[in-house]
């Protein structure tokens, strides 16, 4: 955990947000349904220039065989990086292919400057970070982000980090309630029945 942090836990009773995950406390959390997707969308601090609030965010997009657009993790990966190929000073710093929660996924992170504030006269083209894990589970992809200024992403990336390593699905949590005793356990040891005994008359 980040140090010196204090965390919230997010929990939805909206059954498509069947997950839990640790965010610092104070950051404000909004729910999202839209036509294509679904979102848990997390607002963190603003940029010392006030024009940027960095954020957390978990999306849910129907894979195609639920009607949507993409089939597999590399037709997500191409259509996320045909969004910000064409930014400028972009850049892709690195990308990973793994695990999470048990299926396969992708690793990616990002750079690219950005006019700010936007629809401004006086934007400045401001750097931005990204990273960004997707993966695919009973037919929905997931995405899990971080967006920052570059001058803010490495003082917060410790609590994508926590969000990340915390983050549960609710299945997994029930499948996980197995009974463990709390007590200290005593020694088992093996009872021999007594013999019966025979007597002869």
């Amino acid at each position: 955990m980040a140090k010196g942090e204090s965390y919230a836990k997010f929990t939805s009773v909206n059954p498509k947000f069947d997950f839990s995950f640790l965010y610092p406390t104070g950051w404000k959390v909004r729910e999202i349904e839209a036509k294509d997707y679904s979102e848990v969308f997390i607002a963190g601090p603003r940029n010392e220039a006030d024009t940027f609030t960095l954020s957390l965010i978990v999306s849910i997009i129907p894979a195609r065989e639920k009607g949507g657009a993409f089939g597999t993790l590399d037709e997500m990966m191409a259509d996320y990086l045909a969004k910000y190929e064409s930014s400028v000073n972009f850049r892709e710093i690195s990308r990973a292919w793994g695990s999470f929660a048990g299926v396969d996924a992708v690793e990616i992170e990002i750079s690219y400057t950005f006019p700010l504030p936007i629809n401004n006269v006086n934007a400045k083209e401001t750097p931005i970070m990204e990273r960004k894990i997707i993966f695919k589970k009973d037919s929905q992809f997931y995405e899990l982000a971080y967006t920052a200024v570059a001058e803010d992403y490495y003082t917060y990336l410790e609590s994508f980090k926590d969000a990340v390593s915390t983050f549960k699905f609710r299945e997994e949590r029930e499948q996980a309630r197995v009974f463990q005793p709390l007590v200290t356990l005593t020694p088992t040891y093996a009872v021999r029945e007594k013999s019966e005994e025979y007597k002869t008359n």
